[in-house]
């Protein structure tokens, strides 16, 4: 999608607002239980946008912040709430109760337009005699018989020249009253109704469209000059048109009592989101598996069933009830530098996003919980239980079962950035129902710094080494 911050004419003589006056950085701190502590996207209130990034993204300093760094801060949360390849993560309801169809690029492009070429109004063609505007040469053959002139040069040597005497020219008149430009006007307004106080365009300062929404009308009208253009400027602005056209179309057909409706575009909840990211980075797997190959399943065997190993159960909208699945599954080897096959010492991470706010806090009623805590140790029990034909090899190495390790991965915001993406190791939590003999029954508190992963979230080896070495204890950094 465009740049957001580069992509709006200046507004600066514009009296409006500073871009930090609609950013809210600290939601998750609001006492007021009626406020939403965890949405994160742009929400509409009393008639303004706000924009609420996730818990732990860093602040600017107060005495730097500007509305440039806000912008970028802004570009980064867009771009990433319009990542398809993260929503794959999201379950069902978690869809649902999302609202992530707002088309900003094409809101944008109206807005843009507007504010660089006032409203489109379209053009005809006018063609009289005369010698005022620009020649029409075609018509003007086809219209009169040049005059053939003699004359002489500078040497007084003879000439014979075409001349004409009359002339076709052109000029453009405006059509005031072309239903493209009142679906134009209809798009801006709601640009500016919805992000325009974003970039200093209030309702006011544009004009009240002449028509109430007809989207079969306007759709229409637009699809029309999208065939019979060839201008890519104008193109754009259509195509970016008709995207609005059909989110108006959508938003108006949705219930009253639809849960997102004081949404404009974000997400309930940041969780999937993390957690995708998280796995985008860590998430390396030898070929030939997948991370399902890593889940544990219940089995049901009835009073009197002749199959001892029982059944799979709890088919559910597709998914397994009867199925535990890891959010991450890390793999590497001890010795990365050793070209020798048959290496053993293969470690093994199961990682677990929890978008929790104790690296905010520090409190640890905020780290993850019993049920949590269990699936970890279920997670690598199965693991450790796996037939050594199912695990034994991959590109000629091997697996040594016994170093697997668990990991909570939390968020937190860095006071300052070193690398590429700022982690740090505070403890660990174990279960006093078992001993911590094995590495994975403590389960190592992981806190990563938002900003930096939100900044790339593609897979990174050095982050991968990074976070085995915290992890199995190899840096101490708690």
């Amino acid at each position: 999608m465009p740049a957001l911050d580069e992509n709006v004419s200046d507004t600066s003589k514009r009296q409006h607002p500073a871009f930090a006056d609609f950013c809210v950085y600290d939601a998750w701190k609001i006492q007021d239980e009626k406020k939403d502590k965890f949405f994160v996207g742009i929400k509409l209130e009393e008639n303004l946008p706000k924009i609420y990034f996730p818990m732990g993204f860093r602040k600017p300093s107060a005495e730097k912040t500007s509305d440039e760094e806000c912008r970028r801060d802004f570009c980064k949360l867009v771009a990433v709430l319009c990542d398809k390849s993260l929503q794959k993560y999201f379950s069902g309801e978690e869809l649902k109760k999302s609202s992530l169809d707002f088309p900003f690029d094409a809101f944008l492009s109206v807005l843009q337009y507007y504010l660089d070429f006032g409203y489109f109004i379209e053009s005809e063609a006018i063609y009289k005699k005369g010698f005022s505007g620009k020649i029409s040469w075609p018509k003007t053959v086809k219209s009169f018989k040049p005059q053939v002139v003699q004359s002489e040069n500078a040497q007084g040597q003879s000439r014979h020249q075409v001349v004409y005497l009359n002339l076709v020219t052109r000029k453009s008149r405006f059509r005031e009253d072309n239903l493209i430009t009142i679906v134009h006007k209809f798009c801006v307004k709601e640009a500016a109704r919805l992000i325009g106080p974003l970039y200093g365009v209030s309702e006011k300062d544009v004009d009240e469209p002449e028509f109430t929404f007809d989207y079969d009308l306007f759709a229409e009208t637009i699809l029309n000059k999208i065939e019979d253009t060839f201008n890519d400027k104008h193109l754009e602005l259509f195509r970016a048109m008709f995207k609005v056209l059909r989110y108006i179309a959508k938003k108006e057909n949705r219930k009253k009592d639809d849960s997102t409706s004081g949404f404009l575009f974000g997400v309930s909840t940041f969780a999937p989101v993390w957690e995708a990211m998280v796995d985008r980075i860590f998430g390396n797997l030898p070929p030939g598996f997948r991370k399902d190959d890593f889940n544990p399943h219940l089995k049901y065997v009835a009073e009197n069933d002749t199959n001892s190993n029982g059944s799979e159960y709890g088919k559910l909208d597709g998914d397994r009830r009867s199925t535990l699945r890891p959010d991450t599954i890390m793999i590497l080897g001890r010795d990365h530098d050793n070209a020798a096959k048959n290496v053993e010492g293969d470690e093994l991470f199961i990682l677990d996003s929890k978008f929790y706010k104790f690296g905010m806090t520090k409190n640890r009623n905020d780290l993850p919980g019993a049920e949590s805590v269990c699936k970890q140790m279920a997670y690598a029990e199965f693991v450790e239980s796996m037939k050594s034909e199912e695990l034994a090899e991959y590109e000629g190495k091997t697996f040594s079962l016994d170093r697997i390790y668990n990991a909570f991965i939390m968020p937190y915001c860095a006071e300052k950035r070193e690398k590429s993406f700022s982690m740090v190791r505070k403890g660990y939590i174990y279960g006093d129902w078992k001993d911590r003999s094995k590495p994975y029954r403590k389960i190592a508190c992981i806190l990563l710094d938002v900003k930096s992963v939100m900044e790339n979230y593609s897979a990174s080896a050095s982050a991968q080494r990074e976070l085995r070495n915290i992890i199995a204890g190899k840096k101490r950094n708690d």
